[in-house]
């Protein structure tokens, strides 16, 4: 399959506002924590070669989007397809990046308040991919947000990297007080055609019906249709094709649409340049081409901003479209009182 050239975008940068403190967002209050003194910070850096806790906010049309870190996973160029293996190597040496053996994928979750309701989109791994990922708790508790407090998780597909951190490790609900919601079309997939999976399928079929059993044991188990919207100010999109009920969510804010595309792309490196390359894990090549070519195209017309489960952490920032090529622009690190 050819690349499809994508249309120029003209669409004008906006200019940042001068920096105003604003009144913090009452919703948020119950979530708000101490930051912790540059003591402490110091001494535990001086001592622990760790990164800090994985979690950023960004302000998208007065929304604060937080977005939680889960991991990392490793990614193979030999498991895109549609291009030559020179021009994988090719692409991925124009983003730095190396082809193989280093090459790691961010594994990214977005907490928001909408409609008075604490949201989170997509859980992480849980213990399901090794200790690579599985650390979207502690920092959420980082983040200053407590399990307890998520209403509503928002599951764009059902395989492990995004929904097994729906359990702990002793198969208790991880957020006990939410409702979890995911497309009718993928929660059939996993849930009810579990008998023709075979490998690596089978094994995401368990994972998909044990993160999922507490929650519809206690009634906390809600499916809707692409279109609908599963909490108010969020609408699922269609973007089927990575799995059979793949979905996107977007979040209105005022004057702004951030998409939550899941996993529309594994790689911006590659499939920014070639969405026409697909993944081994796709369980429809094509119509996760379709899907990526589609939502592109809209992006472009509408000029949303993205946030996406396998960009670069905290993976937020929009798309430039020009010489029919994309190119991921990330949202600049701001304090939130000058976003």
């Amino acid at each position: 399959m050819q690349q499809s050239a994508l249309p120029d975008e003209r669409r004008p940068v906006s200019v940042p506002k001068p920096c105003r403190r604003r009144v913090p967002d009452h919703d948020m209050d119950r979530h708000a924590t101490a930051e912790p003194s540059n003591t402490r910070v110091m001494s535990s850096t001086a001592t622990t070669p760790a990164q800090a806790p994985g979690f950023a906010r960004t302000s998208v049309g007065g929304i604060t989007v937080t977005t939680v870190y889960d991991g990392a996973l490793p990614i193979l160029a030999t498991d895109m397809h549609g291009e030559s293996p020179e021009r994988i190597s090719e692409l991925l040496a124009d983003g730095f990046l190396p082809p193989e053996g280093d090459l790691l994928t961010a594994v990214n979750t977005f907490l928001f308040r909408t409609g008075g309701r604490t949201v989170l989109v997509d859980a992480g791994a849980g213990t399901s991919l090794g200790p690579g990922t599985g650390h979207l708790l502690e920092n959420l508790r980082a983040a200053g947000v407590s399990p307890e407090l998520v209403d509503d998780v928002l599951i764009t597909h059902l395989h492990p990297d995004h929904a097994f951190g729906l359990v702990t490790a002793g198969g208790e609900a991880a957020f006990p007080s939410a409702t979890v919601h995911l497309s009718a079309l993928d929660a059939q997939h996993w849930l009810n055609d579990a008998a023709a999976a075979e490998g690596v399928h089978a094994q995401i079929h368990r994972w998909a019906a044990q993160a999922l059993t507490p929650y519809r044991a206690r009634g906390r188990f809600s499916t809707f249709a692409y279109g609908e919207q599963p909490v108010r100010g969020v609408t699922s999109v269609d973007l089927h094709g990575h799995t059979p009920g793949h979905s996107g969510y977007l979040v209105s804010g005022d004057g702004e649409r951030l998409l939550l595309w899941g996993d529309t792309m594994h790689s911006h490196t590659v499939q920014l340049r070639a969405p026409h390359v697909a993944m081994d894990i796709d369980s429809d090549r094509p119509g996760a081409r379709a899907a990526r070519m589609r939502i592109l195209d809209e992006i472009r017309m509408r000029g949303w901003v993205v946030g996406g489960a396998h960009l670069p952490f905290p993976g937020i920032g929009r798309i430039r479209f020009r010489q029919g090529e994309a190119r991921w622009v990330p949202a600049p690190y701001r304090p939130l009182e000058c976003a």
